[in-house]
């Protein structure tokens, strides 16, 4: 199936099927238009001229239209007017342009999975055919294509032996895991996945196509790593630092449902994490599915030593599953990853700076005694991960929680549409009991539209005023807008802005 979707999407570049995806001829005239025919061609009647007939472009009028309009999370339903798929930095340039001059909204799109999807209107500039994995094994830096998904990039560099720091869920895009932070289980060894960028090839607000780096662009590129998402500029393709890991032992222990058992041995496990060497992270996962509530704790050594410090703790907890891998990154990181088939789904995410109390764990245990007695027909989790992470490579970044004890990651997934209130006010309820134990932060790659005019301090801390002028240096426009974006608000001319500007825009 992989193989065939990306045969089509060749074929489509190249316009060979375009008439045969794209059946629908629009007409004028009301009689000779159907449902949803109609509303696919008023869309279609939108789209200027100089961006009709593409070849890589996707219109309300093709048939496959509808698979691709989504991002991931089909709760929030649009209807933009045209995705483009360019493939070259030329195409980007040259629908970017045409949205510039015609004033089109528009959204980039790398990975595809967003929990939130924020494209209420407009074009979509997809960039899924930006997908090479280009490794150099005698720099121990890789190239990688916005487009790439992080299934993809596990994979390519695992079969060398390598590795960079992300998560690893296969459909996550890449471009967004970084461009937000980055959080997985190699982030005690070697940070958030953005610390380990080199460079970026971005097309800017004024349509030109940079190399970011920290010697060429410092503020730019400060701000990339951590506050980039679509802020300030279409980012193409990313520089890598990447790792040899030959071995790692993987650790997956699992207790079925039990409600003072979780408890005992969670606490535990927030007691152990303090105690791990840099080379060990973990998280506790409170899950349910299919009718069944269960705890695992989750475990992950880089280095050929045997991983042994779990044993004393957690082996008179009697869990009811073990699974202890040996081999490497790519094996391990294969039993962690996940796909959830529900189409609808809502995420929930703190930062916490200290261990949660046992008020915070009972809300966690409250909500799989729910779940579990009720028999939802939903996959929902409560993810705990702790021992600071991304603390270790404190690089200069604008990810803000550094110094963060760990975090915790709520989410939920449900098949049907009529399901989604009562999904969302479980989640909802569960989150507000937890919040008086957490932080005032959230992640900004869990992107939650809930956080309303609140999300620049929850994603960014005191890093917002830094963000802000930035933007108004390389996006005085705001050309790059969305609903949880970099905002333009007025920042008083300084010396910082002044010879941003100068420099790198000078038509200001």
């Amino acid at each position: 199936m992989k193989l065939f979707n990306l045969l089509v999407a060749a074929l489509l570049h190249t316009g060979f099927l375009q008439a045969y995806y794209c059946p629908y001829v629009c007409t004028t005239d009301p009689l000779e238009q159907t449902y949803p025919e109609q509303n696919m061609c008023v869309l279609y009647a939108a789209i200027p001229p100089a961006l009709l007939g593409l070849p890589y472009a996707i219109y309300p009028t093709c048939s496959i239209y509808n698979a691709d309009r989504f991002s991931y999370n089909k709760r929030l339903n649009w209807y933009p007017n045209a995705i483009f798929t360019p493939s070259t930095s030329n195409e980007v340039q040259y629908v970017f342009g045409q949205c510039l001059s015609n004033q089109l909204p528009f959204f980039i799109r790398s990975g595809g999975h967003c929990y939130e999807q924020p494209i209420p209107s407009g074009y979509i500039i997809d960039l899924r055919n930006f997908n090479s994995i280009i490794p150099d094994t005698t720099t121990n830096t890789v190239y990688i294509g916005a487009g790439c998904t992080l299934g993809n990039v596990i994979s390519a560099l695992g079969a060398i032996n390598y590795a960079i720091p992300t998560g690893t869920c296969p459909p996550v895009g890449v471009s967004g895991l970084a461009l937000g932070g980055g959080i997985g289980l190699l982030v005690r060894n070697y940070g958030l996945t953005c610390d380990s960028i080199v460079s970026m090839d971005v097309v800017t607000a004024n349509n030109q196509l940079i190399t970011v780096t920290q010697d060429s662009y410092p503020d730019l590129f400060w701000a990339l790593r951590g506050g980039g998402h679509n802020s300030f500029g279409i980012v193409l393709g990313y520089t890598f630092n990447m790792y040899y890991i030959p071995t790692v032992s993987m650790l997956e222990l699992r207790w079925n449902w039990d409600p003072q058992t979780f408890s005992d041995v969670y606490n535990a496990w927030q007691q152990w994490v303090t105690t791990l060497p840099e080379n060990i992270s973990s998280e506790a996962v409170f899950k349910y599915k299919d009718g069944k509530a269960r705890l695992s704790v989750n475990a992950l050594k880089v280095g050929s030593e045997p991983f042994t410090e779990w044993e004393s703790v957690f082996s008179s907890f009697n869990p009811t599953s073990t699974v202890l891998y040996t081999g490497n990154y790519l094996g391990a990181a294969d039993i962690f990853a996940s796909n959830y088939s529900f189409p609808f789904s809502k995420t929930k995410s703190k930062f916490i700076f200290k261990p949660l109390p046992q008020k915070a764990v009972d809300v966690m245990i409250n909500w799989m005694n729910i779940l579990q007695n009720e028999q939802c027909p939903y996959i929902a989790f409560w993810e705990v991960g702790a021992g600071n992470p991304g603390a270790i490579a404190n690089t200069n970044s604008a990810y803000f929680p550094r110094q963060a004890f760990g975090w915790v990651f709520g989410f939920i997934y449900w098949p049907l549409e009529s399901q989604t209130g009562a999904a969302l006010n479980l989640i909802n309820q569960s989150y507000s009991q937890l919040e008086p134990y957490t932080s005032q932060y959230s992640y900004a790659n869990l992107v939650d539209y809930d956080l309303g005019a609140n999300y620049l301090n929850a994603y960014y801390g005191t890093n917002v005023g830094r963000l802000i002028q930035i933007k108004n240096a390389y996006d005085p426009n705001n050309v790059f807008n969305w609903a949880q974006g970099i905002p333009l608000l007025y920042v008083p001319k300084s010396i910082l802005t002044q010879s941003i500007q100068s420099k790198y825009c000078p038509n200001k």
